[in-house]
């Protein structure tokens, strides 16, 4: 195990020596680069020299990425329309046109009319053309917000990264290749195997960051809220019906009187009685303590 440790920590010290080269740290397993071991002579001879630094930049070169910044750009309008609907069509019109799409799309009901909110996607080049169009559909602009996010420097960060572990799962695999060859226990290749899957995972990491940058940067985003226009409301409501009104404010009064009539039953066929039955003892013991002390006063009298 300890000839294991001993390989991965020479494959470690080449990748460093590579990352200070190139200007960008080598994102190797933390864990193998806290380790301090002894590196025995014999197996500093057997590890593979130092590659050198490969170039960066499959995306065009970074200077290229420089020279043509990467922004993500969007845009936030809220627009008054005539009609929603119409103004729904124009949009998705317009994406087609764009060559874009819409990614999200929700509508509700306000006083009886439709509104919405459509979020649309469009090539970068074409985003001011796009925002400059959908504000014609509007009677009024209520409220436009555009921000831009340069990724530019992050995008060559992660290239750097990506060309330095590259580097190492070369180096790694043509340990694992060597130490296969050589026979090794299988702890050595166990450990060389280990370090190879998580140098991988960081590539698929970055690689797919990259990608997540790439798409946000080519395609524009714009969320547009649709309100319909206000319309004034008539003097009399459409549906107003004096005669029902009448039944209905008839049948409530029937209902309220109902009621108060079975209150009065309730009272007098049942709460009376009950409370008679229940006052009995009370105006017993009342009837005597009056005899009992008009007793008295006549024995006093006396």
């Amino acid at each position: 195990m300890r000839r294991a440790i001993s390989l991965a920590m020479v494959v470690i010290l080449s990748v460093l020596l590579v990352g200070c080269a190139m200007g960008a740290p080598a994102p190797l397993a933390p864990e193998a680069m806290e380790r301090s071991v002894e590196v025995p002579l014999d197996v500093a001879a057997e590890a593979p020299p130092p590659m050198p630094a490969a170039t960066p930049a499959p995306y065009g070169g970074a200077e290229d990425l420089v020279s043509n910044r990467m922004i993500v750009r969007t845009a936030s309008l809220s627009l008054v329309v005539e009609d929603t609907e119409e103004s729904l069509e124009a949009i998705e019109n317009l994406s087609s046109e764009l060559q874009g799409y819409i990614s999200d799309l929700r509508t509700w009901r306000v006083n009886e009319q439709l509104a919405a909110s459509v979020t649309l996607r469009v090539p970068a080049e074409s985003f001011d053309e796009a925002r400059e169009r959908i504000k014609d559909l509007a009677t009024e602009l209520e409220n436009e917000n555009v921000s831009g996010q340069d990724v530019t420097e992050e995008y060559v960060d992660l290239e750097a990264r990506l060309n330095n572990l590259e580097v190492a799962e070369e180096e790694l695999l043509e340990l694992l290749a060597s130490a296969q060859e050589t026979h090794r226990d299988a702890d050595s290749i166990l450990a060389i195997y280990g370090e190879i899957t998580n140098v991988r995972q960081q590539i698929e990491q970055i690689q797919g960051r990259r990608q997540y940058l790439e798409n946000v940067s080519s395609l524009a985003t714009l969320t547009i809220n649709l309100t319909p226009e206000e319309v004034e409301e008539p003097v009399v409501e459409a549906g107003w019906e004096p005669m029902r009104q009448a039944r209905d404010a008839l049948r409530t009064l029937v209902n309220v009187l109902k009621a108060l009539v079975d209150l009065l039953i309730w009272v007098v066929l049942f709460f009376l009685p009950v409370a008679a039955v229940l006052s009995v003892p009370f105006v017993l013991a009342w009837l005597g303590w009056y005899l009992w002390r008009r007793r008295r006063r006549r024995s006093k009298a006396s």
